[in-house]
């Protein structure tokens, strides 16, 4: 009986492993450097009552490390390239059902600052498919994050 006990255990333990190796198969290595360049919207400014504001920046989101389906790494923008760049943390994950969905959430290194934005996004052909949306200034852009090769 112990020895039935032990091979069932061992089937088990070998088809766990088996699942959890073609879910690393299957999963992109997102690391790397990826870019963007992308019109933003931002909404109208009590302040100064003005319009909406409709501006060009750059986006560029470092994913730095990846363990199966999450991801961590620096991610910085700016206006253009006169500007300095604004920093902070993005933290992912992509879906494990293969369909290339992606949930990003970008936060300031500061704790108290909190979330920045939400990023929806999907993997495909190599490339990041990005819908962001910022928690502090409403500002809003879609755009295609491109690997970059050095």
């Amino acid at each position: 009986m112990t020895r039935y006990m032990t091979a069932g255990a061992a089937a088990v333990a070998a088809t766990l492993t088996m699942g959890s190796a073609a879910l690393a198969d299957a999963m992109p290595d997102l690391r790397g450097t990826r870019t963007a360049s992308q019109t933003t919207v931002s909404p109208s400014n009590a302040n100064t009552a003005t319009a909406p504001r409709f501006n060009t920046s750059e986006w560029v989101l470092e994913i730095q490390a990846q363990h199966e389906n999450v991801f961590w790494g620096p991610s910085m923008w700016r206006r253009n390239a006169m500007d300095d760049w604004t920093m902070y943390e993005a933290t992912g994950s992509i879906s494990q059902d293969g369909s290339g969905k992606i949930g990003i959430v970008e936060t300031a290194a500061d704790p108290t600052s909190g979330v920045n934005a939400l990023i929806d996004a999907r993997y495909e052909d190599g490339k990041i498919y990005a819908d962001f949306r910022s928690l502090r200034t409403g500002t809003t852009y879609s755009t295609v994050l491109e690997r970059q090769v050095n």
